[in-house]
């Protein structure tokens, strides 16, 4: 091909029909596995199947996603579409942005605290 004879090549499939990303603190990815980025720094990895329940906050605008460790409490202007890229398992890793998702915490059903010293067995 000569400089003035240059085509673009075929867009790929996956470009064609891929939903373009909607923010930057959420992967789009497919995984059975869900990371997600809390503020304090750690990161948190769920199975998706063993997701228990999942609540909407319109008025907070806040996602409220339980597992038998404890629940997700993920808050922002964008939670209801990563909620639904979440649902439809397009979104495997989140951490907030300070923009789309603002805060992501995490709220144990033990008293546990993970970066405690273990005690001497």
């Amino acid at each position: 091909m000569n400089g003035n004879n240059q085509r673009r090549a075929a867009p790929a499939l996956k470009e064609l029909y891929s939903k373009p990303r909607r923010s930057s603190a959420w992967e789009s990815e497919q995984a059975d596995v869900i990371r997600f980025w809390t503020d304090d720094g750690n990161s948190w990895g769920f199975l998706f199947h063993y997701l228990t329940a999942i609540h909407y906050s319109a008025r907070y605008e806040r996602l409220l996603m339980t597992w038998t460790l404890g629940t997700m409490v993920i808050a922002g202007p964008k939670v209801l579409e990563f909620y639904d890229d979440f649902c439809n398992h397009r979104a495997t890793s989140l951490k907030a942005d300070g923009k789309d998702i603002l805060a992501v915490t995490i709220v144990l059903n033990a008293e546990r605290d993970i970066d405690a010293p273990l005690p001497n067995l």
